[in-house]
């Protein structure tokens, strides 16, 4: 009787294993990527060139960031891009990202990671961190951010 247990223990685990996992893995990796990529082109576009005019191609109309403990909304994001604009020219922003954690539920996709942001203007150079989370929808097959939580990270030099 243990042996037959066993056996059918054996028999369920494999079938479990083998229901379909490469065309679901494979679709979260594609989507995983393209919001990497998504979240690249914001913080390029948006955070590095100041393109306000961009934000609706990469937020979803109700897009919040929590930034340090302020609420910020495309609106808001678009004035700082003005300001911005005016006070940081000659400044250049570089992005980078390192993604740890990545979940998916449907349409919709939480990550985290760690952004890195190296500003240079000249000869001087400034190095800042933080740690984010994101959750990005699906409509129209197209992702776009629906929600943001940044935290700053103190920078060793």
């Amino acid at each position: 009787m243990k042996y037959h247990c066993s056996l059918f223990f054996i028999i369920i685990v494999t079938l479990y294993g083998c229901k379909n996992p490469t065309s679901t893995n494979n679709d979260d990796t594609q989507d995983f990527k393209a919001v990497e990529h998504l979240i690249q082109n914001i913080f390029d576009d948006i955070w590095s060139a100041k393109k306000a005019e961009l934000l609706t191609k990469y937020h979803t109309d109700d897009f919040i960031l929590l930034e340090h403990g302020e609420v910020w909304t495309n609106d808001t994001i678009a004035n700082w891009c003005g300001r911005a604009k005016k006070r940081d020219q000659g400044i250049k922003r570089i992005n980078r990202f390192d993604f740890f954690e990545a979940k998916r539920e449907g349409n919709r996709i939480w990550m985290a990671y760690h952004n890195y942001a190296t500003i240079k203007k000249d000869t001087l150079e400034r190095k800042l961190q933080w740690l984010e989370s994101i959750v990005a929808i699906k409509k129209d097959s197209i992702w776009k951010l629906e929600m943001m939580h940044s935290t700053r990270v103190p920078v060793e030099n």
